[in-house]
């Protein structure tokens, strides 16, 4: 009986040869964009999380600020759930730091150090540029404070860039999967139609609703599996392309992952696809075809 079912979805793919074939191309771009929607969701997470603990503000000190009055300027900033660490950079710190960074002895043409003391601040992953905008009135408010340097206006807009981009693939996968459904529907419909005659005699000897029903259903699992193939092959292609021209994409832990989520894909939207019209299928003799 399996054998039954393969062979009736395979002529049922050949009779409608141009329907399967652009049915399978919808389907693959549906995957493909579902499949980046998911990725892009994991590495823009990745890359928020990672730009975000590179913020830093640097909180400058008076000199005339004792070791007192600086505990409390840190508890001050502290009391900020959003804040993930705060570094103290004292004068001589200062000092080794601008050295470091520009080559330049200072000490060599001055007798004192003319850099102040600051604290340096991380934020937590929670952080936006509305909270850190309300911090960063708070903290310049704060007794001893001198001046409060920050650069993160760029960090934030790339960010923001990305999360529109997200948005964009979202509504590509949506309008690229119902679209490969549409296709799919109407490729049922066309086989069903085709072979309507022959289901109508099927009907009149007794047959179940499901030995009409399971080839079709096949027909929808064999779409699914070229579709996900078509999709591994692009998308192992270009990736092993793109690390001979950039070495440094590291992708290798992940590439397992995404090959399965394409398989996934193609072997639950296939079936659901064709299953959409064969819920209209019943063991009713359907005139019109007999009239032809």
């Amino acid at each position: 009986m399996i054998k039954f079912y393969f062979s009736e979805s395979i002529k049922s793919i050949t009779r409608a040869k141009l329907a399967s074939f652009i049915a399978i191309i919808s389907l693959s771009i549906s995957i493909l964009f579902i499949a980046s929607s998911f990725a892009l969701i994991f590495l823009s997470n990745k890359i928020e999380n990672s730009w975000k603990s590179e913020i830093k503000i640097n909180l400058f000190i008076n000199d005339s600020v004792n070791s007192n009055q600086l505990s409390k300027v840190k508890a001050s900033i502290l009391e900020f759930k959003e804040v993930a660490e705060v570094k103290f950079i004292s004068k001589q710190d200062a000092y080794k730091n601008f050295v470091e960074m520009t080559g330049e002895d200072f000490s060599k043409i001055l007798d004192e150090n003319p850099l102040p003391r600051s604290y340096t601040i991380s934020f937590k992953n929670s952080i936006n540029k509305n909270k850190i905008n309300k911090i960063i009135n708070s903290l310049q408010k704060i007794d001893g404070v001198n001046d409060v340097i920050y650069d993160y206006n760029l960090t934030f807009t790339i960010l923001e860039y990305i999360s529109s981009m997200r948005i964009v693939i979202f509504v590509l996968t949506v309008v690229f999967t119902l679209i490969a459904f549409y296709l799919l529907f109407s490729t049922s419909r066309l086989i069903i139609s085709e072979r309507m005659n022959q289901y109508n005699i099927m009907k009149l000897v007794g047959a179940k609703l499901s030995t009409i029903k399971i080839p079709l259903f096949i027909t929808g699992l064999i779409f699914g599996i070229v579709s996900s193939s078509l999709c591994i092959v692009v998308f192992n292609l270009l990736y092993f392309l793109s690390k001979t021209f950039y070495p440094d994409i590291k992708f290798d832990n992940y590439l397992y992952l995404v090959n399965f989520a394409f398989v996934f894909l193609g072997l639950i939207l296939g079936p659901i696809g064709i299953g959409f019209y064969t819920k209209k299928l019943s063991l009713k003799i359907d005139e019109s075809s007999t009239k032809k």
